[in-house]
C-alpha cells in the first residue's frame, strides 16, 4: 500500500511538471519576436520600463520592434460627495510610440486612465503618500493598458 502511495505521488508529480513546461512553451511561441523598450529615466518612467517587460518577456535576440513610451501624471482638487472634503484626483497618460525596425513603420499614439481619488487627510505626509501609491497602481493598470494596445497593433502589422 505504502508503495502505490509513493508511485501516485510520482507520476502525479511528473503529470504536473509536464503540463507546466507545455505552458511554457506556448508562451515562448507566441512571442516570437522581441520589443525594445525606451522609457525617460524618472522614478515612475523606471517602474512603467519594468512592469511592460514582465508584460512582454523582454529578451535581446530577434529584437523586431523599439517601443518608444513616457507615462505622466496630472493630480487635480475635486470635491467629495458630501461636499466638505477635498479630495485629489490623479489620472495618468501614456504616450507611446512603436517603430519596426525592419520597415520604420511607425504607429503612435496615448492612453488616457481613469482617474483615481486620494483620501483627505490633513497630514502633509499622508497625503503624498497616498498620492505615490496611487501613482505606483495607476503605472501597473497603465502598463497592462499599453500592453494590450501594442498587442493588437502587432497582431494588425502582421
Amino acid at each position: 500500500m505504502f508503495i502505490l502511495k509513493k508511485l501516485f505521488f510520482i507520476s502525479l508529480i511528473i503529470l504536473i511538471s509536464g503540463c507546466t513546461l507545455s505552458n511554457f512553451d506556448k508562451v515562448e511561441k507566441i512571442n516570437n519576436f522581441s520589443i525594445k523598450i525606451q522609457t525617460p529615466k524618472d522614478k515612475y518612467n523606471l517602474y512603467f520600463k519594468e512592469n511592460l517587460k514582465r508584460f512582454f518577456y523582454v529578451t535581446n535576440n530577434n529584437v523586431k520592434y523599439i517601443l518608444n513610451a513616457k507615462i505622466t501624471f496630472e493630480t487635480t482638487n475635486t470635491l467629495s460627495v458630501g461636499g466638505q472634503n477635498i479630495l485629489k484626483s490623479t489620472k495618468a497618460r501614456i504616450d507611446y510610440q512603436l517603430i519596426n525596425k525592419n520597415t520604420n513603420a511607425v504607429k503612435s499614439g496615448f492612453i488616457n486612465t481613469f482617474p483615481a481619488l486620494s483620501s483627505s487627510s490633513n497630514s502633509l505626509y499622508s497625503q503624498e503618500k497616498s498620492i505615490n501609491h496611487i501613482k505606483e497602481r495607476l503605472t501597473i493598470s497603465s502598463a497592462k493598458s499599453l500592453y494590450k494596445n501594442i498587442k493588437i497593433i502587432i497582431g494588425r502589422l502582421n
